[in-house]
């Protein structure tokens, strides 16, 4: 299994801007165009999304990238699988994506994500914005405390690396 590179590893933050929010930003070595494709083509993202490391997989990874239309990914652990899916609501590439996700075993938390992206240095770098709704503190600090944070954080490292090898 490839080891991340820790590239930008240190401009990923975590924080929690409202009672119910959750927000995550780093910044990407590529133009926002590429940070979009990998963040939205299976092919990619089976690579990077949930692929914490040895034992991890994305063994379904379904897009259909229009507003109203559906994704699903399954992600394979150690410990078993972990199913999330949800509905694009809003797509403007290469700017901004929002999407509800629901973690299978609670389909009544829906959360809304709302990734943006800002190019920075004239293009050559990413700035990513994704701030995730949840339906109360309560699913927030839930959320939390499953050590999502940890994860995005390598899970964005492993885009890193993807992006340097597309350029």
């Amino acid at each position: 299994m490839l080891q991340a590179s820790g590239r930008n590893k240190d401009t990923f933050t975590v924080s929690t801007p409202s009672e119910n929010e959750i927000r995550m930003t780093r910044v990407f070595n590529a133009p926002r165009a590429l940070v979009y494709e990998v963040m939205t083509k299976p092919e990619h993202i089976r690579r990077w999304w949930g692929n914490l490391g040895e034992g991890y997989s994305v063994p379904v990874c379904e897009v259909d990238l229009r507003v109203g239309c559906k994704w699903k990914f399954v992600n394979r652990h150690p410990q078993g699988e972990a199913t999330f899916y949800g509905e694009y609501k809003e797509l403007n590439p290469p700017d901004r994506v929002v999407f509800t996700e629901i973690f299978a075993p609670f389909p009544d938390a829906v959360s809304v994500v709302t990734a943006e992206l800002e190019e920075l240095e004239g293009g050559s770098k990413t700035f990513l914005r994704a701030t995730v709704a949840y339906p109360s503190q309560e699913v927030r600090d839930m959320v939390m405390g499953t050590g999502m944070a940890q994860g995005a954080g390598t899970s964005y490292d492993r885009l890193e690396d993807i992006l340097a090898e597309l350029q």
